[in-house]
């Protein structure tokens, strides 16, 4: 075995390990060895490896102003901590899942096992939602949080390996994987109990058709008739996902959840915007929770878990001010980029790559909405889907160019 190949091996088994709760120990085992065999790999690959991935500035300006902040955080132990846990170890999976993936025979090797994995996750997850919602909490999939997180990262992959078979023409067989772990996966989605990851999985399903359009669309094929067609299409979709949210909300307020009227958020949300005008140039320092003990004072008779911002970009703002979020945004907007960019080949693998990526950026960004769960396992999973998805986008530019060279 290659050292490429064996890199790809490590990828494969650090994005599985990321998808299962209590799994820190494996994860970092997986990601230490894949470091080694990218870095050896890159040594002897030379020009066939390109080493950093194209938005490698982007995600460096926001993590030396999350470093920064180290300076003046409220609590600088704490901040060198989350440092450590959401900029260095997601870089490293960022990096090592880049390089694993430029493997030659890294699609053989990432899509299947990846795939066995996250179909097992989420059995396991409907078995123990089938045991009871205190069961559903702690187990081994991650609980209702994590979950939502892995499955609005992983149903754009799902669906664009099943557009990919669409074009290639496969036989039916060979669909029944994608098609069954998609359907696990809406499952799944309802045995979370949460109304964002429905509104995530609308937005990724409704940017995918729109690139999948745009991409094939020609004069001849784009008529009244087709435009009627996806029109219908997409109103349905709206349509189911309002009637999957109005039942999973009966079902949270079942089990004692609150309503979206009595949604204790909406106090939450004022009293950080009024925070943050207090520090909106640097904010209080990088990590989630360092005003927990505030907002759990103001808070913590209405609802114990409002000891953060609940919200991506007002997290952003709260840690690190005006220049965090810009430079957050930037990261966001470079990941949209090689993900339009790849979107456009004429090559449909590098092209499914680049529409997953870019459903994967806003599948994320919705479900982190109305929570901050961007964090630990979800940041993990997030950066080394990434990291394999531009992977895999060069190694087929590289493929096609040889292609065409030839």
């Amino acid at each position: 075995m290659s050292l490429a190949g064996a890199a790809a091996w490590f990828t494969a088994a650090f994005l599985s390990a990321s998808l299962f709760s209590h799994t820190v120990a494996l994860r970092l085992a997986f990601l230490v060895g894949g470091a080694v065999l990218a870095a050896a790999t890159v040594v002897r690959g030379r020009g066939d490896i390109r080493i950093l991935p194209a938005i490698w500035l982007p995600f460096l300006l926001w993590g030396t102003w999350a470093a920064l902040s180290i300076t003046w955080s409220l609590e600088p132990a704490r901040t060198l901590k989350e440092v450590h846990n959401e900029i260095v170890y997601t870089g490293v999976a960022l990096w090592v899942c880049f390089v694993g993936a430029q493997a030659a025979n890294a699609t053989r090797i990432v899509v299947p096992v990846v795939g066995a994995a996250a179909a097992s996750v989420m059995a396991i997850g409907v078995y123990e939602f089938s045991l009871g919602w205190e069961n559903y909490l702690e187990g081994l999939h991650g609980g209702p949080g994590d979950h939502s997180s892995a499955l609005l990262i992983l149903m754009p992959c799902i669906a664009l390996t099943g557009w990919y078979g669409w074009r290639a023409r496969w036989s039916w067989w060979r669909h029944v994987p994608a098609l069954s772990i998609g359907g696990l996966a809406l499952l799944g989605a309802y045995c979370t109990v949460n109304r964002t990851i429905w509104i995530g999985f609308a937005a990724e399903f409704l940017l995918v058709g729109s690139l999948a359009i745009l991409r094939t669309r020609t004069r001849g094929s784009w008529s009244t008739r087709t435009q009627f067609v996806s029109g219908l299409v997409a109103v349905a979709l709206v349509v189911g996902v309002a009637l999957v949210l109005s039942a999973v909300q009966a079902h949270r307020e079942a089990i004692g959840g609150k309503s979206l009227a009595n949604d204790t958020r909406l106090a939450l949300w004022p009293e950080i915007v009024e925070r943050i005008g207090e520090r909106p140039l640097t904010g209080y320092g990088f990590g989630r929770g360092l005003l927990r003990k505030p907002l759990h004072a103001e808070f913590g008779d209405l609802d114990a878990m409002l000891w953060h911002a609940h919200n991506i970009f007002l997290e952003q703002l709260l840690q690190l001010g005006v220049p965090g979020l810009a430079l957050f945004l930037l990261l966001m907007a470079a990941l949209l980029r090689e993900g339009w960019r790849a979107a456009r080949d004429s090559n449909d693998v590098r092209a499914a790559c680049g529409m997953a990526l870019m459903a994967v950026v806003a599948g994320m960004l919705v479900r982190n909405m109305t929570d901050t769960l961007f964090v630990r396992q979800s940041s993990l999973l997030f950066w080394g889907v990434a990291g394999t998805l531009l992977g895999l986008a060069v190694l087929t530019g590289k493929r096609s160019a040889r292609g065409i060279a030839a």
